[in-house]
């Protein structure tokens, strides 16, 4: 036991341990400014209660987010190689910031939208330069931890932002979400501008006899990377189904309640914060990559099996656990992939385009999921997702032999 309980705690120090001082940088700066996300989880009820707004409206308007998310990765991985990623980070921080300041003074829809577009098109440019910049940082063989770091950063965040959110409107009112939020996003580039003040990360230059063999190498032109995309787009549209649509079946056909949901789901944030780092670095010293993406993928759409079945309290952790396991097999490591596979001068603008395959997940997982049931029924929908999960693993397992 004893032995069991040491090797454990080596393999936690081993995983955190080894990162430069930027990647931490990168890590507290991004837990402050997810902790203040309390805006965008409870943009629909603050549209439809506070601001009285009907269901179609309220959802026209949430629209801008899916959107604006799409524009921004697009922006920031393409200012990220023609200015730098530092100086698209500062920028999405205090920008964004800005926006939620000044979304709460909109009150109607010509308003509302344009602004929640550019104010989720600042922030969103966050992800795809914080990639580029672990790319300048990381040597590839530990890209992988180094991700899962900095998800366990969002994570964490994320989790922290309803509770705190949903405690200030009770509290004090919707209106000072904004504030908070803005605040948070100005405080964290405030800090980001202080601390990476001597960084030597700057926007890469091809040499004159490479321009052309690069610019024949866009992301839509890299046959492999399209095959990455790709699988990016349906592995993403099949995990996000798990904050769409999954929630309205356990409810509905199920038949448990809010509680039971919220269970699960802290069930599956302890998890990936408990276990996912020393997985990564584990998989990554032993060069098993590939086997465990393909093992994360095969979980990720294997838990909605379980959703065949009638209900009952064991099934619902069961089917969280597989799903988490996917989860922390396949994402980090796919995140890491993407900049692996990425061009050091154009990396920002490869990215972009990985981003946006989520963010457009994003947009068609509640409408594509929850359109389809309405026509064809749960049983329906779990075999489609399980289709495309056999689908994303053939497409992955084609890939995988160009990488290995």
């Amino acid at each position: 036991m004893a032995n069991i309980i040491t090797y454990s705690i080596n393999r936690y120090k081993e995983a955190y341990s080894g990162h430069p001082r930027e990647i931490w940088t990168l890590a507290l700066v991004t837990l402050i400014n997810r902790m203040g996300t309390m805006v965008i989880p409870f943009l629909s009820v603050y549209l439809t209660t506070d601001q009285g707004f009907k269901l179609e409206t309220a959802g026209l308007i949430a629209s801008a987010f899916g959107f604006g998310s799409m524009a921004g990765s697009f922006l920031g991985g393409k200012l990220s190689d023609r200015w730098g990623a530092v100086q698209v980070i500062r920028l999405s921080l205090l920008l964004g910031g800005v926006g939620f300041f000044c979304l709460q003074f909109f009150h109607e829809v010509y308003g509302l939208w344009p602004v929640l577009f550019l104010t989720t098109v600042f922030g969103e440019a966050y992800r795809p330069a914080y990639s580029v910049a672990v790319g300048s940082l990381v040597p590839k063989e530990k890209m992988g931890r180094t991700m899962s770091l900095l998800r366990l950063a969002v994570n964490l965040g994320m989790s922290l932002a309803p509770a705190l959110g949903g405690f200030v409107i009770v509290s004090f009112g919707y209106q000072y979400l904004f504030w908070i939020e803005g605040f948070t996003c100005i405080a964290a580039a405030i800090l980001f501008s202080y601390w990476s003040r001597n960084w030597k990360i700057a926007a890469k230059k091809a040499p004159e006899s490479s321009k052309k063999m690069n610019s024949s190498l866009s992301p839509l032109k890299d046959k492999k990377y399209l095959l990455f995309l790709l699988v990016s787009f349906l592995i993403s549209f099949i995990f996000l189904q798990w904050f769409h649509t999954v929630p309205v079946f356990i409810k509905k056909v199920w038949k448990f309640n809010e509680g039971y949901i919220g269970i699960l789901m802290g069930i599956s944030s302890a998890l990936v914060a408990l276990i996912e780092m020393p997985i990564i670095d584990t998989i990554e010293k032993q060069n098993r990559t590939i086997t465990a993406m393909r093992l994360g993928l095969i979980f990720i759409f294997s838990s909605y099996l379980l959703f065949f079945l009638p209900g009952a309290t064991y099934l619902g952790i069961i089917a969280i656990v597989i799903w988490t396991l996917g989860e922390i097999f396949f994402l980090p490591l796919n995140n890491s992939l993407g900049l692996q596979m990425s061009p050091e001068e154009n990396r920002g603008d490869f990215m972009a385009w990985y981003y946006m395959t989520w963010s457009l997940s994003n947009v068609l997982a509640p409408t594509l999921g929850l359109g389809l049931i309405a026509i064809a029924g749960y049983q329906v929908f779990w075999a489609a997702i399980v289709g495309l999960g056999l689908i994303a693993l053939l497409v992955y397992n084609r890939l995988s032999m160009d990488q290995a």
